[in-house]
């Protein structure tokens, strides 16, 4: 007997209630996955932690690291 997924769940449990199976959107592929390189572009310390900013483009993202350690120069998101 074969392992029954989540949508394959969804699916029977949706028939079981009488209600329309909803719509799953397909995973994307691998090579549809944005993977950008994110520079630093600023740190703030406060209290034992160090707050990383990175520039990623569009978007800012922060990494919370402790106080005593070093920003990296780079992150892969």
């Amino acid at each position: 007997m074969e392992p029954i997924s989540l949508a394959g769940l969804t699916v029977l449990a949706s028939l079981n209630m009488g209600m329309a199976a909803p719509e799953i959107s397909p995973r994307p592929a691998p090579q549809q996955l944005a993977s950008a390189t994110c520079s630093l572009s600023g740190q703030q310390r406060v209290g034992p932690r160090k707050y990383c900013y990175y520039n990623c483009g569009e978007t800012v993202r922060t990494v919370v690291i402790a106080a005593g350690r070093t920003c990296a120069f780079t992150i892969r998101r």
